[in-house]
């Protein structure tokens, strides 16, 4: 199983679905490898810390990508790969050999009409791939109200995208903003932090139970 994490647009909440999506996956039994794919690093340095127990990989480019998922994918129950902004060649790339492709962005009219040249890629890929694949879904994330439901217009927007958006966000806590720094993963950042462990443990499993991972 290969799941990408995708999104032309940067700052969108890539990394930090990652690399929970990969801790959370080693925690639950399964043996996961983690590709860092945007050329930062940002994704390598912390899951190194994170979760030790998760097979780490850096890769540049369209062909070193798709060689390496293909060579992990025998040897992992899981990869996660977290792509690139503005590297259009990478994310065709992930969208070519991916099982899943999980698409966070802001939840803004303007910023889930921003998705549309990923959306562009992922509909050329179905017309390649295996039909349903990759299965993909938006996240709506990097969100600054704690009672923020998306106005009707948002919804509308979501729709004509033609993508299932997950019921679960990720909200803009301090502690969801603290934990690349401190290295770990919200769940484990003890009380302070317990709601938004709660939260993404919930998306987290909306998105297993929706990815049949």
């Amino acid at each position: 199983m290969v799941i990408a994490v995708v999104n032309q647009k940067g700052g969108v909440g890539k990394t930090t679905l990652a690399v929970h999506l990969a801790v959370w996956l080693h925690e639950q039994g399964r043996h996961v490898a983690f590709i860092d794919a945007d050329g930062q690093s940002s994704s390598a340095r912390w899951i190194r810390m994170a979760e030790p127990g998760v097979t780490l990989h850096t890769e540049n480019g369209a062909d070193a990508i798709i060689e390496r998922t293909h060579n992990l994918r025998s040897r992992f129950d899981v990869v996660v790969a977290d792509g690139p902004a503005n590297l259009s060649e990478s994310t065709r790339a992930l969208l070519l050999v991916a099982d899943s492709a999980l698409l966070p962005c802001g939840a803004t009219v303007p910023e889930l009409e921003s998705t549309a040249d990923t959306l562009r890629i992922l509909r050329n890929a179905h017309q390649i791939r295996p039909p349903g694949l990759p299965r993909a879904f938006i996240v709506l994330s990097r969100l600054r109200n704690e009672r923020f439901l998306l106005t009707r217009e948002a919804a509308d927007a979501a729709r004509t995208l033609g993508v299932p958006v997950c019921d679960h966000v990720v909200r803009l806590r301090e502690s969801i903003a603290d934990a690349p720094g401190q290295r770990t993963v919200v769940w484990r950042m003890g009380r302070r932090a317990k709601t938004a462990g709660t939260e993404m443990m919930n998306l987290l499993s909306e998105m297993r139970d929706y990815g049949q991972w």
